[in-house]
């Protein structure tokens, strides 16, 4: 039999992109719109939920729970699938200390961004705990690709110095964030989604990148110039853990001084047909 997949959120940034991976791998793959009420009676296969919000949640708070838990709440209440793969984020982490998949979180729903947070958290736990075999849920690190929305911070620095040929930065050289390419990113996905291995699942590189570096290659591959707030902070960064992802599926992502020119090239080609 044919393997079948069905991306939920398929229009989305990490969606789209699992969408044309898993076609160009020659798979079965069903993208629904949102309005398609089906998907809770036919059946699936192996489902990937990329529905979520991401920088417009502090804008949309309840479209951000409807996102993240009630759609996957009846999903797992009735839908009819071989596996279920829900995609997280490593920023649950946010203030905790240990980055191990098992590691207790540290939330504060009186702090307005752990809404986001508390709802991945959600979803995860109705995951783990819905009732459901072969449910895994996988926290994505910050994944660079072409995307339609700026709601990354490197995004974010190229549209300003597209604008104005010049970045100001707002946190210190020296901060570190965890940086995954697009295509390492789906096809790890497509992985821990076919396996039998269920849980919780750190999808990252597992290093830190520097503020530094990523001003290195916008000044030497798209010439714009760079300056640093004063006493702009250091960005806190405990390095992600992916001891999991590299024993169970020999994880080995590029490097980012690997991939960034070569994507620096390609958004300038895009940015110069224009």
């Amino acid at each position: 039999m044919s393997v079948h997949f069905t991306i939920l959120g398929a229009s989305g940034f990490i969606g789209s992109n699992l969408v044309d991976y898993l076609n160009n791998q020659g798979y079965e793959c069903d993208a629904p719109v949102k309005s398609d009420d089906t998907i809770f009676s036919k059946s699936l296969g192996h489902v990937i939920y990329a529905i979520g919000l991401t920088a417009d949640f502090r804008t949309r708070p309840l479209d951000t729970v409807e996102a993240h838990v009630c759609i996957l709440r009846r999903l797992i209440q009735e839908g009819r699938f071989e596996s279920l793969t829900y995609l997280s984020s490593t920023r649950v982490y946010s203030d905790s200390k240990s980055t191990s998949e098992t590691a207790s979180l540290v939330v504060n729903p009186y702090k307005f961004d752990d809404l986001y947070n508390i709802s991945k958290l959600m979803g995860e736990s109705l995951c783990l705990h819905g009732g459901r075999s072969n449910v895994k849920v996988i926290r994505l690190s910050n994944i660079v690709g072409l995307r339609r929305d700026s709601d990354l911070f490197i995004d974010q620095l190229l549209e300003e110095g597209y604008a104005t040929g010049c970045i100001n930065l707002h946190t210190a050289l020296n901060s570190k964030k965890d940086y995954l390419y697009i295509d390492d990113a789906v096809s790890l996905i497509k992985a821990i989604s076919l396996s039998s291995k269920a849980g919780i699942f750190n999808v990252a590189s597992g290093e830190g990148v520097e503020n530094a570096q990523i001003v290195h290659f916008l000044e030497s591959e798209m010439g714009f110039h760079t300056s640093v707030c004063i006493e702009a902070p250091v960005w806190d960064f405990v390095q992600i853990d992916t001891t999991k992802v590299l024993d169970e599926f020999g994880f080995n992502p590029r490097k980012f001084s690997d991939y960034f020119p070569s994507y620096l090239n390609l958004v300038r080609q895009i940015k110069d047909s224009k």
